[in-house]
């Protein structure tokens, strides 16, 4: 994880998520790139020296990131910064796929006013959009050691080990123990376990299996709970099961609220 893409809209919540990514840098050599996004709606005169304001107190903002978290980097970690122009997902999902950035850390809840606004849509947004593994911080949420880790898994087969191999490395450079936990509300064994073994076998890992009709949000909730996790792992797929919890979170307000960091992988291959 050479690379660590963190949106910041300079509210305490992004500056959590930093604190995330300056533990992983330090951890992994990385570098981190702070971006921050700004957009206006008009482009009447009024509005053009708005933005100019937004524009120069953005990038002081950026600036004093960079000098509070300069003497926290360690081992190798660099960090640099940009200001970019336009809406804030589809900036980072651009951004991160096409400077080949190895994960996007960023908090699910931001500042409210002229600065961007990291809401769960922006969220939602960011993880249809990007190929790129996403780590979400939830607000409140201080960084820990992730010691423990949730792994919630469909029925699908995963394409390969590129795949999981955030997690690995994660688990690897952490120590980290997963629980691997897959429900099956049909009420039958699926046969999964053989299936993953194969991809987690370099690390400690156990399997925990479901055989019930409760709804999958609350099972991996309890789960979690139950394991006292610090970390919770989901894949999206082009026909998803994470999909249809982010899409429930916003239009039943039953919002997925995770209480831990949340590690969105993706499997783009056809299940």
């Amino acid at each position: 994880m050479k690379k660590i893409l963190v949106p910041t809209d300079f509210s305490e919540n992004a500056y959590n998520a930093l604190n995330f990514a300056i533990a992983f840098a330090n951890e992994f050599g990385s570098e981190i790139f702070l971006i921050h996004t700004f957009k206006l709606y008009s482009s009447t005169g009024m509005f053009i020296s708005v933005e100019s304001y937004m524009e120069d107190d953005a990038r002081k903002d950026l600036a004093e990131m960079i000098r509070e978290t300069k003497p926290k980097l360690k081992n190798g970690a660099t960090v640099k910064h940009k200001l970019y122009r336009g809406d804030a997902a589809p900036v980072i999902a651009s951004v991160a796929d096409k400077e080949g950035f190895n994960l996007i850390i960023m908090g699910t809840q931001g500042a409210s006013g002229l600065k961007e606004i990291f809401t769960g849509s922006t969220t939602n947004g960011v993880i249809k959009a990007s190929r790129t593994p996403l780590l979400m911080i939830p607000e409140g949420c201080p960084y820990q050691p992730l010691k423990t880790a949730v792994f919630a898994i469909d029925q699908d087969e995963i394409s390969g080990t590129e795949v999981v191999e955030p997690l690995l490395k994660i688990a690897r450079i952490f120590d980290t123990r997963i629980n691997v936990f897959h429900q099956d509300t049909g009420g039958r064994d699926s046969g999964i376990k053989a299936r993953i073994r194969q991809f987690l076998d370099p690390v400690e890992a156990s399997y925990h299996f479901s055989l019930d009709e409760q709804h999958i949000t609350d099972s991996i909730d309890e789960f979690v709970e139950e394991k006292q996790a610090d970390l919770l792992c989901m894949i999206r797929r082009k026909r998803s099961f994470l999909e249809s919890i982010f899409h429930q979170s916003v239009t039943t307000e039953e919002a997925f609220h995770s209480k831990i960091p949340l590690l969105v992988l993706h499997d783009e291959a056809e299940s």
